[in-house]
């Protein structure tokens, strides 16, 4: 019998560890040996067969369904074998720090994919697809990515001594508790979204690293009046006319809807009989501002005797936009019937169209094309990093980093759609 077919009679022995003795030829009885005797033989045959194994194994390659259950009828077979054994003798590997991308000064492991991952899922559920739904690799692509450019940023900063110290991480990390009602209440919320202080400060320090490497590339960037005053000329007509407005208050008797059913006569009779009583006060004399915030159910606005502010055409539904902008100033409406009850509506003020002067308007233009340019640097400074790492991808999952680059790296997140 040769060193091939040794090696198969031995797998297989192992593998069917709890099975009667067999019965060879010359009716010798074979029998399960020790776990001392199963070692020693199997460290033995491996120093002798080490290349036939690999070779074997190549044309033998199981399923990743067969791996695990010979895995686990393997462990459960001889327990006292070393996971040596099981890993490399018999050729299963269980690779506990996968890595999926390799770059000069690092790389990104299973484990930080998993625990980012998890981050996400804490922080919110539905964030993260099944992994059936082919969103969930697209997920996994920018994560990846994700990890890398900031990991890059870091090594960037390293080199070129831009440090965050543990002060500026604790001051952090203090302004955020300002938001809740008292520290106990903060690691409360931590504790809920299974967030350790470990990995709360390991990203706050991060976030404030790359702050820096941000303002350190980007400063050299300024916007001059000169360019403030070219868009506001060339984009005047679009974006900073203000279309007409009209200020106005609102008595509000909801329909009554009990959960589970549906609108019928007997609601809108019974919200009508209500507005019906409101619009008589107001007629007999009654203060508008005063039947508001003892009837109105809007509770946002009741309060402060109905009054919603300005709108403008197209900010509410069809019904409430006619009566007001029919409205003269001072003049209450008719009874109005919208989605959500009915309304009595009273016109405070009005405002005609008119163009926002470029004063009024030159600091908010300039922050948008600033940040606007700052963006472009940004963008351009990570991908000189990302091109001179040596990125490769050394999985089945591949990012985007290395592919032809037409739309920006999104490094922050930024709405720069108007200057309005």
């Amino acid at each position: 019998m040769d060193d091939k077919e040794d090696i198969r009679k031995d797998n297989k022995e192992i593998y069917h560890w709890d099975e009667e003795p067999v019965e060879t030829s010359k009716n010798e009885i074979k029998v399960k040996r020790s776990k001392k005797v199963v070692k020693r033989e199997a460290k033995e045959a491996e120093k002798k067969r080490k290349l036939e194994i690999q070779r074997e194994r190549q044309k033998t390659r199981l399923s990743k369904g067969g791996k695990i259950g010979l895995i686990i009828g393997a462990v459960v077979a001889v327990l006292g074998f070393t996971a040596w054994l099981l890993f490399f003798y018999l050729g299963i590997g269980l690779d506990l720090t996968k890595t999926y991308a390799k770059f000069d000064g690092g790389k990104v492991t299973q484990k930080e994919m998993d625990d980012y991952i998890e981050f996400l899922k804490n922080q919110n559920p539905a964030s993260v697809p099944a992994e059936s739904d082919p969103k969930y690799t697209v997920l996994r692509k920018n994560l990846l990515d994700s990890i890398i450019v900031m990991k890059l940023i870091e090594n960037y900063a390293a080199d070129n001594k831009i440090i965050v110290t543990d002060k500026e991480v604790t001051d952090e990390i203090s302004s955020l508790i300002k938001n809740y009602e008292s520290e106990a209440a903060f690691e409360k919320k931590l504790k809920d979204m299974k967030i350790t202080k470990a990995f709360l400060k390991d990203q706050v320090k991060s976030q404030l690293l790359r702050d820096k490497v941000f303002a350190a590339a980007t400063s050299g960037v300024a916007v001059s009046d000169t360019d403030a005053k070219k868009y506001y000329d060339e984009n005047a007509e679009t974006l900073f006319m203000v279309p007409e407005q009209v200020k106005v208050s609102h008595i509000l008797i909801k329909f009554n809807i009990p959960e589970g059913q549906e609108l019928n006569d007997a609601i809108k009779a019974e919200a009508k009989e209500k507005i019906l009583s409101i619009q008589k006060q107001l007629k007999d004399g009654a203060d508008f501002a005063e039947l508001a915030k003892k009837y109105s159910d809007d509770t946002a606005s009741a309060p402060n005797g109905g009054d919603i502010g300005f709108i403008s055409r197209g900010q509410t539904v069809p019904e409430f936009e006619k009566a007001a902008f029919d409205l003269g100033v001072g003049q209450v409406s008719d009874i109005a019937e919208t989605t959500f009850g009915y309304h009595i509506i009273k016109c405070v003020e009005k405002q005609a169209p008119y163009l926002k002067a470029y004063d009024e308007v030159k600091d908010t233009i300039k922050s948008y094309l600033l940040n606007n340019k700052q963006l472009s640097v940004w963008e351009d400074f990570v991908y000189s990093i990302v091109d001179k790492a040596g990125i490769v991808y050394s999985s089945s999952l591949k990012g985007q980093l290395l592919e032809p680059r037409e739309t920006a790296i999104e490094t922050t997140s930024t709405d720069t759609t108007t200057a309005e």
